[in-house]
């Protein structure tokens, strides 16, 4: 094994993992705050994929402003979900919750068979192979435009969590929800903006893989719902902080579990790292709540 391979699938394994962090960011916000596992949050991103490939297809819209079109759209499609089916939920015990995610799941799966049916599609960019060359490593221009895009989405709601009054009502919600109605926050509008804020993340993400990955009704669930529970788990669940840095280790482990053990087996290593977390690190490695 050559040090140019294992340079290639490090920097693979970057660029998958701000992707998956991403993800993770939305996953981790809505419990962070909520305190609900969403399940259905996989079939969200497979949302924003063919929002994304029915932009360009039909209306000639790159994916990448198709990207912004499919945030506001899950937004308000979270927002609604919230509102009808989980805000009752909260009142029940979370096995209510899980079942209700899990339905939710199911439903959209079957939505996406129907309107796009199932067989595989592909955002036909005339330069989607072309690649960037640095010696013996090749990266495609569409992976790297997913991840700097992903990364700057991160890092600016980030900044957003930490100086925004609409941030600080979110992380206010999710220390003591009884203390922020103390203190006058409306914390069934911060649960409701927050579903939509989570949802809305998974489907950018999926905006910006579009052009990189085949689209099917399964494609989420398939690639994406186990690496975003391990990463959230990592990272301390409700840590955004954490998925962040749960994304990028995910990303490597993968990268490295595929060169080491093969394509089809490269999931274990997200497994045996969420097995040694649960074991050792029942807390994540943060050890915390939103920060």
């Amino acid at each position: 094994m050559t040090a140019e391979i294992l340079v290639q699938a490090m920097v693979l394994g970057l660029l998958q993992g701000g992707i998956y962090a991403l993800v993770a960011a939305g996953l981790t916000l809505i419990y962070g705050v909520m305190k609900v596992v969403n399940f259905a949050h996989a079939e969200f991103l497979t949302l924003g994929m063919y929002l994304a490939f029915s932009a360009y297809t039909l209306l000639g819209v790159s994916p990448y402003l198709a990207a912004v079109f499919a945030l506001g759209l899950v937004f308000v499609l979270g927002a609604a979900v919230q509102r009808t089916l989980i805000r009752p939920a909260l009142r029940h015990p979370q096995i209510n919750q899980l079942l209700i995610t899990i339905g939710l799941s199911t439903m959209l799966i079957g939505a996406m068979q129907i309107i796009w049916g199932p067989r595989n599609y592909v955002v036909p960019l005339p330069w989607g192979r072309a690649t960037l060359g640095l010696g013996d490593l090749r990266v495609t221009y569409t992976r790297l435009i997913a991840f700097g895009v992903a990364v700057a989405i991160a890092a600016g709601f980030w900044v957003f969590l930490k100086r925004a009054r609409g941030g600080l009502a979110i992380r206010a919600a999710a220390q003591s929800p009884d203390a922020a109605r103390l203190m006058g926050i409306n914390v069934e509008r911060v649960n409701l903006v927050t579903f939509g804020l989570g949802t809305g993340l998974a489907a950018l993400a999926g905006a910006l893989i579009a052009p990189v990955f085949f689209i099917n009704p399964t494609f989420g669930i398939d690639y994406f719902l186990l690496p975003a529970f391990v990463i959230v788990v990592l990272g301390t669940m409700g840590n955004f902080v954490g998925a962040m840095v749960g994304g990028l280790v995910i990303g490597l482990a993968e990268s490295f579990g595929g060169l080491l053990l093969g394509a089809a087996l490269r999931q274990f290593a997200s497994l045996a790292v969420f097995v040694l977390i649960l074991l050792w690190l029942p807390r994540g490695v943060f050890g915390g709540r939103m920060t």
